[in-house]
């Protein structure tokens, strides 16, 4: 028997899109692509608002143990937060719409995308028209450079006095995280729980999912130093369909100050065919 929340999988889409409309900032309209988003470790839903644009549906995967499920215990694998969000999925409104809908996952949320994606064509029959996945290395791809920090190692385990400071550290180097969080223990503290809990599940995920038929679009910052174009191109068998890359200026966290070059490219890698390229480099 299921120990999740009642109603969880309801929770755990939130439609930013939607969110900004009612700000008044973007109007409706229909869209030209939905984008399906899954987050890094620790993160929210709403690490991905950067991205909504009137012409586009931009809905954030909401883990548990963080804003609107704060109160909800983090998950323990992959899996889990793939298999929620599929479900939730398939019984969204829009689950039979035509518009082409990514699936994109970044750093610990490219795992959780791929699932997703998996699972969406193998159980829901809901077509994937681009799979993307960001700054992670793929399963099985040999030693991570994330891992072999000795910050984050020594941040992983509650118990030792130095361990909030040592993620702390970490999180500072990475980028991504606001300074106001990372300079207050009190607010920081809050958001260590779900973040230990991701880090765990992502380092335990271990293998590729059943390969997606969906055209595949890898993406990295130029200045990642936590992953290589070789170790992201280890995810190349998750798919059976065409495979591009993209680089943007910038670290772990490159793409909320190109919003409309990241659209730009999912929208052509989604085209009819996924814009076919041959898969070497």
């Amino acid at each position: 028997m299921s120990t999740r929340p009642a109603g969880a999988p309801a929770r755990c889409l939130v439609d930013l899109s939607a969110q900004d409309r009612l700000r008044g900032v973007a109007p409706a309209r229909a869209p030209r692509l939905r984008v399906l988003c899954c987050p890094p470790a620790g993160a929210a839903a709403g690490y991905w608002r950067f991205l909504v644009r009137e012409d586009v549906h931009v809905l954030g995967v909401q883990y548990p143990g963080r804003e609107s499920r704060f109160r909800e215990p983090p998950a323990a694998s992959i899996t889990a937060l793939a298999a929620e969000a599929a479900e939730a999925v398939a019984g969204a409104p829009w689950a039979s719409s035509d518009v082409p809908l990514v699936v994109l996952g970044h750093s610990m949320g490219a795992s959780v995308a791929a699932e997703l994606a998996s699972l969406l064509e193998r159980r829901t029959g809901i077509r994937v028209a681009l799979l993307v996945l960001s700054a992670k290395t793929a399963p099985g791809a040999g030693g991570s450079a994330v891992d072999a920090d000795p910050d984050l190692r020594a941040g992983l385990d509650p118990q030792d006095p130095g361990a909030d400071d040592a993620l702390a550290r970490w999180l500072r180097r990475l980028g991504g995280t606001p300074e106001a969080v990372l300079a207050n223990p009190e607010l920081l503290a809050l958001q260590l729980p779900a973040l230990r809990a991701d880090l765990r599940a992502s380092r335990a995920y271990d293998r590729l999912p059943v390969p997606v038929r969906a055209p595949l679009l890898l993406l990295r910052g130029t200045e990642d130093t936590t992953v290589d174009a070789a170790d992201l191109d280890a995810w190349c068998p998750v798919s059976t369909g065409s495979v591009q890359r993209r680089e943007y200026p910038g670290g772990h966290h490159p793409y909320a100050g190109h919003r409309d070059r990241l659209l730009g490219d999912l929208e052509a890698c989604a085209g009819p065919g996924g814009a076919p390229v041959p898969r070497t480099r």
